[in-house]
């Protein structure tokens, strides 16, 4: 009797293409994703909290406060009266509320001038303030 043995198959290996595709994928997704968020302003320094609830990095609606007190949205220069009237003729068109405002503040900004600004913005109509921080290293 007579045996015909099969030959063996060779071994297949597993591509490494796909893992590698799966890796530059996961990059250039990390890498839009940090440019999708406005870097903060370099002049200003962020106050740093030890337990304040996360928020969202700061947008192009937020306020900017320098050391001195001066307000900027973005590069512009704006005083409260004006971007009161920015935000209630955005946000408001008719619906009652009053528009919420997200301060970046420069840690070095004397705490009475921010208390001022506050009041000058509840005075002029605005809602919930809520101040970005960052979060201190643990």
């Amino acid at each position: 009797m007579l045996h015909l043995t099969r030959p063996r198959q060779a071994k297949r290996h597993e591509s490494t293409v796909a893992l590698i595709n799966i890796v530059f994928l996961i990059l250039i997704f990390f890498l839009i994703a940090g440019t999708l968020a406005p870097p903060p302003d370099p002049a200003i320094r962020l106050i740093t909290t030890d337990k304040a609830p996360r928020q969202a990095p700061p947008d192009a609606d937020a306020l900017f406060i320098t050391r001195d007190g001066a307000m900027r949205q973005g590069v512009a220069p704006v005083n409260v009266s004006e971007i009161m009237a920015e935000f209630r003729n955005r946000s408001g068109l008719g619906t009652g509320e009053p528009p919420a405002i997200r301060l970046v503040v420069d840690r070095a900004l004397p705490a009475t001038k921010l208390l001022d600004i506050i009041t000058a913005l509840k005075a002029q109509g605005a809602g919930r303030i809520t101040i970005i921080t960052r979060q201190s290293p643990s």
